[in-house]
């Protein structure tokens, strides 16, 4: 019987993959922090505005499908209101492109209008992969 709960346990082990990316763009500067599982990611965003005294920052979480990272980005702007706003990224080889599109909201949630295309190109960031965390970027203040 404990044979059988070590091996049930042991098939059970989550591989998760961790990524970190960061993107500048003019005076912005974005890290990504995600961490992905079969078809899903979740993780952690921040974008810098500036000289970093204004930001918005908070949580990210979606599905995968095939080259593609779609989902929520839950967070307190810097004027100090929680936002949720649909988020899409596309991967291409180790960057990932923030996608454009019109968004519009029902009953409260906001998503990209499917009858528009969305646009991956550099006017959103695009994501270099780096080694380090979010958290190691934020001592460079």
């Amino acid at each position: 019987m404990v044979i059988a709960l070590l091996c049930i346990t042991g098939c059970n082990d989550v591989q998760q993959k961790k990524a970190f990316y960061r993107a500048v763009k003019g005076k912005d500067t974005a890290f990504l922090s995600i961490a992905s599982y079969e078809k899903r990611f979740y993780g952690s965003y921040e974008v810098c505005y500036g000289s970093r005294a204004m930001k918005d920052s908070g949580a990210v979480e979606g599905l995968i499908s095939g080259d593609t990272l779609r989902g929520k980005f839950r967070y307190i702007s810097y004027g100090g209101s929680k936002t949720i706003s649909p988020i899409i990224f596309l991967r291409s080889r180790d960057k990932l492109i923030q996608g454009q599109g019109v968004v519009t909201s029902y009953m409260g949630i906001a998503y990209f209008m499917p009858e528009y295309p969305i646009e991956f190109n550099s006017k959103g960031f695009v994501f270099d992969s780096v080694s380090e965390s979010i958290e190691n970027h934020k001592e460079d203040k």
